[in-house]
């Protein structure tokens, strides 16, 4: 062979039980590989109890080990490292991996791995012998890998530990026709044949059949090759007929290979420019012709159980097809992704899995299919995902909101709804939505925060905290006021959680987004109209109802309409302490949009008596805003004191004053008391709740 820099080929032999002949095998094939010594190879004996066999069976002296060198290749070129191991009488080179298990520790996993590829720049075949389990320094050899051979006897026990074997090869993502079955001593008694064994592993092709020799003693007391002693028996045939298709599939030592060379383990011929769209819609089209699946996957009423069950169910049918649909695709991180985003596809959200896994993103606003923005560390940016049709991103809406009884049509274009986690939805869809379907998610911290985490964040001080939950025990009705994506639902979920156990709390929301901690607490979703538009319950005819429902507390997510109304009468018939969240930036906005909710009710009411009912029924007002650093932050507490001259009368109590930004863009200032004592105090000592009034001094 020229000495121009060669590209060998890495040839594992994985799999089998020990006893099995698996070293007799890698023995004879790479001393037939040599081909006269035409070809350099290296036999990699990887067994970790550092039994040195393959020495032993060519009779080969000690020589240095792939730990030794793993951590100096620096030192080596091509033209050294041949040569540099005991050579047997048929030109093949054996490595061990090391002299004894502390040896073999001193080398890392990435060293091997590395030292394995520089081999391949310097020997034209790589067989490795003794590679057992799944740990990660076989995976790293087995993804470098050109080629494994999967060892299996020809008995329904080697069947079973083959398809075993088999079961995670395909888990891992390996391309399955990179992996070869060898059917080891077919001419035993009662042998199974390579039809038999590719009915029991379908998707496998049996790459060559072995044939038993009893001879095989006679050669290793020689230490020569079976092939060699005996080169016209039929064990030698088979093993020339095996390297011949090893070589086949990818020669070193032929410029030009034929298709059908190619095809001996359906290897690729050649650099193959993979689209990942085209590959992803035909495995989508196969999974539609499977009615079960189909079936399953559009089913909305799945328990965690059954998701996970039917997701694996999926992977496994997209990894068989990924071998059919998508053979150019041998990288096994690159087919392990996109089975995934198959399978999310197929069963999830798409492209938005990734970014609903993400914790540090809050909010995924989707602008068509081809364009996907999120809310990263409070700051908006564009991703690189998207949607592969406006159909794609339909199919994954319906999805979202079939399981709630929701629906999404011309006749209804938009729609609240919520994820199983809780992340609250909004999708909206044309003739509305003009450039396509829109969706918006908020997503649900799954780090339940509580009040000890907003004052770690600077969202507000512990005096603050402690007054405020002195308020939720004293039963003051508490209107949270802010901004979208303020964090308004937050700290009502943290403010709620001040409610004393023994009381009952009804809470009424569009989406539950509400997760209270105490133990009685009945949860009310409000539901849309059905396809006939008939069937809507509202806010509105939920706050009317959880009023004969016996409550200490009501919790309203948020205030949009004339439930305003229902819920200022409910502060003032003896439901104190019920809190509620408004849309607004400012407390005095926030009395301005009350009113204008109250008149949205439908009744006929004067604005002073809406206004006397504001004042009369709620205490408080929290106003939560988000700063242009993405920091969310309690800015004013403000007690409603009253009426005068026609108008509510609203005091600070506490505030945030802004003094600027630092060099990083990060919004600076400090928490101030105005001085102001809230006018209920006495209430609060009466109701047995201690604060000291020294906390409102300047």
């Amino acid at each position: 062979m020229a000495d121009e820099k060669a590209n060998g080929r890495v040839i594992v032999l994985h799999g089998g039980k020990p006893g099995e002949g698996k070293s007799l095998l890698a023995q004879n094939l790479s001393a037939v590989l040599t081909d006269r010594g035409r070809a350099r190879v290296l036999l990699l004996d990887m067994e970790t109890a550092c039994t040195a066999e393959h020495r032993l069976r060519w009779g080969l002296p000690e020589g240095p080990t792939v730990a030794e060198i793993a951590g100096r290749l620096n030192r080596f070129d091509e033209q050294t490292i041949r040569g540099y191991f005991p050579k047997a009488r048929c030109g093949v080179e054996v490595a061990n991996l090391a002299v004894n298990p502390v040896q073999a520790l001193e080398a890392t996993n990435g060293q091997i791995v590395k030292a394995l590829q520089f081999f391949r720049a310097a020997f034209d075949f790589v067989v490795i012998d003794g590679l057992a389990g799944w740990d990660s320094l076989a995976l790293g050899i087995l993804d470098a890998a050109d080629n494994i051979l999967m060892l299996c006897s020809p008995d329904l026990l080697g069947v079973k530990r083959a398809r075993q074997d088999s079961l995670h090869y395909q888990e891992l993502k390996f391309h399955v026709q990179k992996i070869g079955l060898i059917l080891n001593r077919c001419t035993l008694p009662e042998a199974l044949s390579a039809e038999d064994l590719e009915k029991s592993l379908p998707g496998h092709a049996v790459l060559g059949s072995v044939p038993f020799d009893p001879r095989a003693t006679e050669a290793l007391n020689h230490q020569r090759e079976l092939a060699g002693i005996f080169p016209n028996s039929a064990f030698a045939k088979a093993i020339k007929e095996l390297a011949a298709r090893v070589k086949a599939a990818g020669s070193i030592t032929t410029k030009v290979v034929s298709e059908n060379a190619t095809q001996a383990f359906g290897m690729p011929n050649g650099p193959v420019k993979v689209n990942r769209t085209e590959i992803k819609e035909r495995i989508h089209r196969r999974l539609l012709e499977n009615p079960e699946l189909k079936d399953a996957a559009s089913e909305p009423a799945r328990t965690p159980a059954t998701r996970a069950l039917l997701r694996e169910q999926v992977e496994g049918v997209v990894t068989s097809l990924m071998a059919t649909e998508a053979p150019e695709l041998t990288n096994r991180e690159e087919r392990e992704v996109l089975v995934r985003e198959v399978v999310d596809e197929a069963l999830g959200l798409g492209p938005l899995e990734d970014l609903i896994r993400s914790t540090d993103i809050t909010e995924i606003m989707v602008n068509g299919h081809g364009q996907i923005y999120v809310e990263q560390n409070g700051k908006l940016r564009l991703t690189s995902k998207h949607f592969i049709s406006d159909k794609q991103l339909m199919t994954v809406i319906e999805r979202i909101v079939a399981p709630l009884g929701r629906r999404i049509d011309e006749s209804q274009p938009y729609v609240d709804a919520r994820l199983a986690d809780g992340s609250r939805v909004n999708a909206i869809i044309p003739p509305l939505a003009l450039k396509g379907p829109t969706l918006t998610i908020r997503k649900f911290s799954q780090q339940h925060l509580n009040m000890k985490d907003l004052i770690k964040y600077g969202s507000l001080t512990q005096v603050m905290a402690d007054f405020l939950a002195a308020c939720v025990l004293a039963r003051k009705n508490i209107i949270i006021s802010g901004g979208t994506g303020s964090g308004k639902t937050t700290l009502l979920n943290i403010l709620s959680a001040s409610i004393p156990e023994d009381e009952r709390i009804i809470t009424v929301e569009d989406a539950a987004e509400l997760n209270l901690s105490q133990p009685h607490v009945i949860t009310l979703e409000s539901r849309p109209a059905n396809i006939e538009g008939k069937g809507a319950v509202t806010i509105r005819d939920l706050v009317r109802n959880c009023l004969r429902m016996r409550p200490d507390r009501i919790v309203v997510g948020e205030c949009r309409g004339g439930e305003a109304l229902d819920m200022l009468q409910a502060m003032n018939t003896g439901h104190d302490g019920s809190l509620t969240t408004v849309h607004a930036n400012t407390p005095k906005d926030m009395i301005a949009r009350l009113e204008t909710m109250v008149l949205m009710s439908g009744m006929d009411l004067p604005v002073r008596a809406i206004r006397e009912q504001i004042a009369g029924a709620v205490n408080l007002v929290v106003q939560q805003s988000r700063l242009q650093d993405g920091a969310r932050k309690v800015t004013q507490i403000t007690e409603i004191v009253g009426i005068e001259d026609g108008s509510i009368v609203l005091k600070d109590i506490f505030l945030f004053k802004q003094t600027g930004l630092n060099k990083n863009g990060q919004v600076q200032g400090e928490y101030k008391v105005t001085g102001y004592v809230p006018s209920f105090m006495p209430d609060l000592v009466a109701r047995g709740v201690e604060l000291d009034e020294k906390i409102f001094r300047k």
